[in-house]
């Protein structure tokens, strides 16, 4: 059966953007080409790319169905067809996962999903996780297949494929990897920081322009990525993925890492890739260096008085300040009992709430978006209205999700079901 990327056809438009289609219709107006969205044959708002990016969001926004717009709430690790051994449960390309699975499980959440198909078309699927390391080829051909699936739909929402980082050695000692060895690969984070501090940090502009030109290049266009997270306990599993514990030095690595890979030091550009911040507002201020992945590791204890603002925040600042497109809350709670005394970036003292980050007003909505303005969009951590829903325990899973919503969380990862 043929691909979907030996179907597509462009349409160039002078000084403005190619549009690519596979069966997906295309509005010609003026000399100039758009994607003809729901597929109505008529010009709206929302199809025109000349209008500011925000304009358009919001004029789709008031025409997406309910089920349009739950689909693009949630995001979930995905398997490609090139990783199912039993090929009877692939569709004819051989790119799509088509094998549902009914009582799985993982780190993250208990598992009930569907194939790949079904999960577009039906249930209006739109982010998925890409934990595997197909070549470069493989996984543009596998985002190109599914984003057919989407044309399809009562309007064409792009799929978005996301990652945690490629681009560093994976030979770790410790901690893991998800994906090395296909994209160029780099010293791991620590050993980035480690050569900054040795040559300067034009290295940075390198490495950002590398990632930024290959993710774009395949279509992988959000990434799970950096570690803005000040290590201060060494003993934390996660300290292999910080660029380590000078925070003066994290601070100045963000400040050239988002513009680099998002393609401006304005925001994201179209060639660019969007940057999901982690995990706010610090993931290393660790009790006894337990990972919050498990419930021993369910508190961040802040033991040297204002450390929250003095260590952790700053990389945060930082990202902000270059427009970096999301932020990843951690799954840990405040301690109050086992902390020193810590204040907002107002000189008052933190309010102890003792719920996850994505559940925590105060974090959210106080610190990360009226003191820092933070005016990008929130993307939680994977499980946190499963597995690790620390501090809201006694809710159900949709109260969870109602919870995490009305603190302001955008897009819930890892959710299987």
């Amino acid at each position: 059966m043929e691909k979907a990327s030996q179907r597509i056809r462009y349409y160039e438009n002078p000084q403005g953007p190619v549009i690519g289609v596979c069966g997906g219709k295309v509005l010609e107006q003026d000399g100039l080409y758009f994607r003809d969205i729901n597929g109505d044959g008529k010009m709206a708002d929302y199809k025109d790319w000349r209008k500011p990016a925000q304009e358009r969001a919001q004029a789709l926004a008031r025409e997406l169905s309910p089920q349009e717009k739950i689909g693009l709430l949630f995001l979930s690790s995905w398997k490609t067809g090139m990783e199912q051994e039993d090929k009877a449960f692939v569709d004819p390309t051989g790119l799509l996962d088509e094998k549902p699975v009914e009582k799985g499980s993982s780190i993250f959440a208990p598992v009930s999903t569907v194939g790949t198909t079904e999960t577009i078309r039906d249930w209006k699927a739109r982010n998925f996780i890409l934990r595997s390391n197909p070549k470069p080829d493989e996984l543009a051909d596998w985002i190109n297949q599914m984003n057919s699936l989407a044309e399809e739909g009562e309007h064409f929402i792009p799929v978005m494929v996301v990652s945690n980082s490629r681009n560093e050695n994976g030979e770790v000692v410790f901690g893991m990897n998800d994906a090395s060895g296909v994209f160029a690969s780099w010293p791991g984070t620590m050993g980035i920081a480690a050569a900054v501090k040795g040559d300067g940090l034009h290295l940075i502009d390198d490495f950002a322009d590398c990632i930024r030109r290959e993710w774009d290049a395949v279509g992988m266009k959000k990434g799970y990525m950096y570690m803005a997270d000040c290590a201060t306990d060494p003993r934390w599993q996660r300290t292999y993925g910080t660029f380590g514990e000078d925070g003066q030095l994290i601070t100045e690595i963000f400040r050239r890492l988002i513009p680099g890979i998002q393609g401006s030091q304005q925001g994201l550009t179209p060639e660019g890739v969007a940057v999901t911040v982690k995990h706010f507002p610090g993931g290393s201020a660790r009790e006894n260096g337990f990972d919050p992945h498990y419930r021993q590791g369910q508190w961040n204890v802040y033991q040297t008085e204002n450390s929250l603002e003095t260590y952790h925040i700053p990389p945060f600042k930082a990202a902000i300040e270059k427009n970096a497109s999301s932020i990843m809350p951690y799954y840990a709670k405040p301690s109050r009992e086992k902390s020193g005394s810590q204040y907002d970036l107002k000189g008052e003292p933190i309010q102890w709430i003792p719920v996850g980050f994505a559940f925590n007003k105060f974090f959210i909505d106080t610190m990360l978006r009226e003191q820092m303005g933070f005016q990008g969009y929130i993307n939680s951590d994977s499980g946190i209205v499963q597995n690790m829903a620390w501090g809201v325990e006694e809710l159900e899973v949709c109260e969870r999700v109602a919870l995490a919503v009305n603190t302001g969380v955008d897009i819930i990862s890892g959710s299987y079901d």
